[in-house]
């Protein structure tokens, strides 16, 4: 008997497709999806820009005042203005230097300060803590994100060999228990290169808790099922990001906003016990006593029974896969074990590796365009956090309607069309004038919205090209290769500053565009079984 034996969707159909035992799981999954928001898009608000002006000595110091006043009445007479704003980093010069009174401001001359004076009440962030003032270093604050995800970028093709040779409990549990400790930690920082170090190692600790929390949710359901499960999974992960621009709107302090959202990560800790290890990677991994152990309780929390034929196959199965490890492990091939057999055998197929190519491109764009906008977001006019939350709660209709478009229109022409209109949407927010205020807002959120339900797809899309045996290890690489799309988004600021407002959009819409009709190459999924080996996983797509 040969691993292909084993339907494990016909498994799921006889102790319950669907039942309390799924439901459940999926909201703990989900518990540990919305805590990785927090790992992931934390910098965006500890980064922040603050509000700031020169300091005017001769000014300022005349006041009565202990603090001294962000907006006094004579600001415009010795700092220049951009529209209402004071300018961050530049104040006249004075005609008589010697003359130390608040008057004699040449306003034809300017000159960088290095002293600055802070809004009333405004947010903390690390621009303050570590003296990261001005355009010269606003470089320290776009290497934060990049070195996040350089962290994500080094951890998923770890955590993905891990996760299928270890299980994926242990991934998401570890992962995100570690992620916190270096989150409340970096809250702590003394300086800025101990905050780096902290950002960059709790990307890699969390880098693979999301897609092995993903393998394993759909991985509990039957196929019916998996549209649903992967939309419900996705959407704990805006609700986090909301909580994460929320929580910092409220405490608009860098440091207690990293020790209070982390905290909760510790409590994972605890669900060792809780959440189960996945039935496809036990039965792939070939520890089947321990698969029908957890197969005879998903049956009994859904009221449902394991037939005694299922059992027999079942031990049947496990003699044959205990057969055939002892035939490869006296074998004197330099592969030692199974997965690297199945690893090489998908290298080694043209048809796969096109796929693995095709998809790290998809996971690149889907990466650069969604992180980017949802950085952006704060750029809308209106109240940052606010634009924030809703650029964030969004994508939770968004989900919803992914359930409606996959089943009905397949897998392939729904990843090419929403690709190709998050690139029409961009490229006319590049062209329609700023002062439009209405239409940009509502094209930007349709933008966010669109890009969101090509993410969901392409997570689920990946899940079902590529096998059980090696499905996170595939999953990993394309998913690395989408973190070169998320390192260049936090440097977006950069480009914006340079070539101008409108050039990310431009950029954003070009690479969407490419990434849509190179989708077309893809395999339909629709109503196919999860492929568990990769000859099942080559047949897809095949006339």
């Amino acid at each position: 008997m040969t691993k292909k034996s084993i339907d494990i969707d016909e498994l799921l159909l006889e102790v319950g497709e669907f039942g309390k035992y799924q439901k459940c799981n999926l909201f703990l999954l989900g518990l540990a999806l919305l805590f990785t928001a927090s790992s992931t898009l934390a910098f965006v608000f500890t980064t922040g820009d603050m509000n700031y002006r020169c300091l005017i000595p001769e000014c300022d110091s005349e006041t009565e005042q202990t603090t001294p006043i962000y907006l006094p009445e004579w600001l415009n007479q010795t700092v220049p203005f951009q529209g209402n704003v004071p300018s961050k980093c530049l104040r006249y010069t004075k005609y008589n230097l010697t003359n130390h009174r608040c008057e004699g401001f040449n306003k034809s001359l300017s000159t960088e300060c290095n002293e600055f004076v802070f809004v009333p009440n405004g947010e903390e962030t690390i621009v303050s803590a570590f003296n990261i003032f001005c355009k010269n270093n606003k470089w320290k604050l776009t290497i934060v994100g990049t070195l996040n995800n350089i962290g994500q970028f080094i951890s998923l093709p770890i955590s993905g060999f891990l996760s299928d040779k270890y299980g994926r409990k242990n991934i998401i549990i570890i992962g995100n228990v570690l992620a916190a400790t270096c989150g409340i930690l970096r809250g702590l920082s003394v300086n800025y290169a101990m905050f780096l170090m902290l950002e960059f190692l709790d990307a890699l600790f969390s880098g693979g808790v999301y897609s092995a929390t993903f393998i394993m949710g759909l991985g509990l359901v039957g196929g019916k099922h998996r549209v649903f499960a992967s939309s419900v999974l996705s959407g704990f992960y805006p609700v986090g990001e909301a909580l994460v621009g929320l929580l910092f709107w409220y405490l608009r302090e860098w440091r207690k906003f990293l020790i209070f959202m982390n905290l909760p990560g510790l409590g994972f800790a605890l669900a060792y016990t809780i959440i189960p290890e996945s039935v496809r990677w036990m039965i792939a991994a070939g520890k089947i006593d321990e698969a029908i152990h957890e197969l005879k309780n998903i049956a009994r929390i859904n009221n449902k029974k394991l037939s005694d034929e299922t059992l027999k196959m079942l031990e049947a199965y496990k003699n044959a896969n205990d057969k055939e490890i002892e035939k490869i492990e006296a074998s004197q091939s330099s592969i030692s074990c199974p997965k690297s057999v199945a690893f090489k055998r998908a290298m080694g197929s043209r048809r796969i590796l096109l796929r693995v190519f095709n998809c790290s491109y998809c996971w690149m764009v889907n990466t650069f365009v969604y992180y980017g906008l949802s950085m952006s977001a704060g750029s809308i006019v209106g109240n940052r956090y606010g634009n924030f939350i809703l650029c964030s709660l969004v994508e939770i209709p968004a989900l919803f309607l992914v359930i409606k478009i996959l089943n009905t229109y397949g897998r392939r022409e729904s990843q090419c069309v929403t690709l190709l209109l998050c690139s029409v949407l961009c490229f006319l927010l590049a062209v329609i004038p700023s002062h439009a205020v209405a239409i940009n807002v509502s094209l930007y959120l349709i933008g966010k919205f669109a890009i969101t339900v090509s993410f969901v797809i392409l997570y689920m899309y990946t899940a079902e090209m590529f096998p059980t045996e090696i499905r996170h290890s595939l999953l990993g690489i394309c998913s690395m290769f989408g973190r070169f799309g998320s390192m260049l988004a936090p440097q977006i600021p950069l480009l914006a500053i340079y070539f101008g407002e409108r050039a990310p959009l431009i950029v954003f819409g070009g690479t969407a565009f490419l990434s849509g009709v190179l989708a077309l190459l893809f395999p339909e999924t629709f109503n196919k079984k999860m492929p568990d080996t990769v000859l099942e996983a080559e047949n897809i797509g095949k006339t």
